[in-house]
């Protein structure tokens, strides 16, 4: 065999199997949210909303994923500020894609010089084709998931 023939075979194995490896490698990918609003329906006063969102997906090959996300949304008016942080990751399989588990903080709100005023982490899961949230050891403050009731109490920390 000639030399020629025997460097083309190698770099075609060489060439074949890096190929191979980067097919099972996992792709990342980084997305990044950041909005502000006024925001005049949820209080009986205006109020500055900012949204900034973190997600980075990681898919794997065999489809399943993974979503990190950082949230952070800042209510502010009359000298005060509400915010909230989440820090959370969705686990998502290829085999069921609709049921998603959620594992971290997923919501961490404060008032601005006070202290915690929910606080909600863990794991839930969340069915998306039904739109409900299964939470089997829901924490000591509740998860402000009510919306009205979040909302009176972000209105109320606001006022003037």
């Amino acid at each position: 065999m000639s030399r020629f023939l025997v460097v083309a075979a190698v770099a075609i194995l060489a060439l074949a199997g890096a190929a191979t490896a980067a097919a099972d490698e996992p792709t990342k990918q980084t997305s990044t949210l950041s909005q502000s609003f006024v925001d005049n329906e949820a209080c009986p006063f205006p109020t500055n909303v900012t949204v900034d969102r973190v997600r980075t997906t990681i898919t794997f090959s065999n489809g399943d994923q993974t979503r990190h996300v950082d949230l952070t949304v800042t209510i502010s008016t009359n000298d005060r500020t509400w915010i909230e942080r989440d820090s959370y990751t969705v686990f998502i399989t290829a085999d069921s894609p609709n049921l998603w588990e959620i594992v971290g903080s997923f919501t961490h709100t404060r008032v601005q010089g006070g202290g915690t005023v929910f606080l909600e982490s863990g794991r839930i899961s969340y069915e998306l084709a039904t739109d409900t949230i299964t939470d089997l050891h829901p924490g000591p403050h509740g998860t402000g998931s009510d919306p009205d009731a979040y909302n009176a109490t972000v209105c109320a920390a606001l006022a003037p």
